[in-house]
């Protein structure tokens, strides 16, 4: 789906979300629960707001809006994904990008059998037992920075488990590793509401995606400005 249409300031963001899959044989798949709500919900307050907002959300999402305010393309997998963002870069500059997309961790190496024989990533049969080997996918998130070098960029952290001082090592240790700005970091671990890290270890704590938008509109205007 394609809006043609202008904003009324000249920022422009970049925004990720929903789930991605990989493929285990040709007929099934890894994926996980993501719905793509808090992109969407980040795209129509950016939108509703005079930025002009590009949407990338995983096929596999639960929602779909009908006539969205903004650009909006589907992806699959990780891979799929980085082919958009790689083909959208060239012609844009993005004052923001927001990675909230919830990408496999894993991707299958190889599937043997019950006897350790390999098989075919056709159409596994259903009448024996399989060991299903995966492995650590690629962090697309440490290849943003290369092809956004002057944007702001925020990553996410859904954690289920720890307290929060661990969650909190995680955060910074995202952001270290791939040069973004920020980590917005939720889910049970967390608790209720996004904490938003910062470059300097410093979370600010806000209850919803509307108060997401808010702390980061001024941040994408200072962008903006020192662009």
């Amino acid at each position: 789906m394609h809006a043609d249409r202008r904003n009324n300031n000249g920022m422009k963001v970049l925004i990720t979300c929903g789930p991605s899959y990989e493929p285990i044989d040709e007929v099934r798949r890894m994926t996980n629960f993501s719905t793509g709500k808090l992109g969407l919900e980040l795209s129509f307050y950016f939108s509703n707001r005079g930025i002009e907002v590009v949407c990338l959300l995983g096929s596999l999402s639960s929602l779909r809006p009908a006539a969205p305010p903004f650009d909006l393309y589907l992806f699959d997998t990780n891979e799929g994904l980085w082919k958009e963002i790689k083909r959208l870069a060239p012609d844009h500059h993005f004052d923001g990008v927001f990675h909230a997309a919830a990408l496999c961790d894993f991707q299958v190496r190889e599937i043997v059998d019950q006897y350790g024989k390999g098989v075919l990533k056709t159409k596994i049969a259903s009448d024996r037992e399989y060991w299903i080997r995966v492995v650590p996918a690629p962090k697309l998130i440490e290849k943003l920075r290369a092809i956004f070098p002057k944007a702001l960029i925020a990553g996410w952290k859904y954690e289920v488990e720890g307290d929060h001082k661990t969650i909190l090592s995680r955060g910074m240790k995202q952001i270290e590793h791939s040069g973004t700005d920020y980590c917005v970091i939720n889910g049970p671990a967390y608790g209720l509401g996004y904490g938003i890290l910062n470059k300097e270890g410093r979370i600010i704590h806000v209850p919803s995606v509307e108060k997401l938008g808010d702390f980061f509109l001024p941040e994408l205007k200072l962008k903006e400005k020192s662009a």
